[in-house]
């Protein structure tokens, strides 16, 4: 089945490349274009994409660029589509800064992907977000606090050193949803994913649990 996409720009430009480069995750992908963050909510209660990606500075009546729009928008997001997987492409995204905890309990995928970097960063970010991976500025990562589950996992993989699939088993999840767990706890506290293969990911995130007391034996 092709993926549905929303993308909510201002700049009929830009907004028409976004559909672009979403048509390199499908081709047959079915992308709507929606020009401010009200038509977007309205939609919203209609259908749910599979990615939702908007821009965070929309011009107002007076000339100027005002953050909150594209804020209050993701405010109801989250409130109300917690699974929703959502990107942030914005030349701004450190004004995510006031939703910090929410970002961090979301359920669905989420990517902020600042518009001054190359297209791929782009594309990646959607990747990962209909992955349901969580991805976000290096300043933003230790403003997000590890949810209850992620908690868990942690001590499951660094105390009793289970697998993914012997922690998806202990907790009753899938075996994916726990990677997914795992990568975002790495985004969270700072480890370079690019960097370590999964065994020193692993132990890298464990002694940054331990630095931070978050897991104690």
């Amino acid at each position: 089945m092709a993926l549905r996409f929303i993308v909510v720009e201002d700049h009929p430009e830009v907004a028409k490349n976004n559909c672009e480069w979403l048509q390199k995750v499908d081709g047959d992908a079915y992308c709507e274009i929606l020009t401010d963050p009200i038509a977007a909510s309205k939609r919203l209660k209609e259908f749910q994409p599979d990615l939702l990606v908007v821009d965070l500075l929309y011009g107002q009546t007076s000339g100027q660029q005002s953050g909150e729009p594209g804020l209050n928008l993701l405010r109801e997001v989250f409130q109300n589509y917690p699974n929703q997987s959502v990107m942030v492409y914005s030349s701004e995204p450190l004004l995510l800064t006031p939703l910090s905890e929410a970002i961090g309990k979301h359920e669905g995928g989420f990517a902020a992907v600042n518009k001054m970097d190359r297209r791929t960063q782009f594309l990646e970010g959607a990747k990962s977000a209909l992955s349901g991976e969580l991805k976000i500025p290096r300043e933003l990562r230790g403003l997000l606090q590890l949810t209850e589950r992620e908690v868990e996992v942690l001590s499951l993989i660094c105390k009793e050193a289970l697998t993914d699939q012997a922690v998806a088993d202990r907790i009753y999840t899938s075996k994916k949803t726990v990677q997914n767990h795992v990568q975002r706890l790495k985004e969270k506290l700072g480890i370079a994913l690019e960097d370590t293969n999964e065994t020193n990911g692993r132990v890298a995130l464990c002694i940054e649990a331990m630095r931070r007391k978050l897991v104690q034996f």
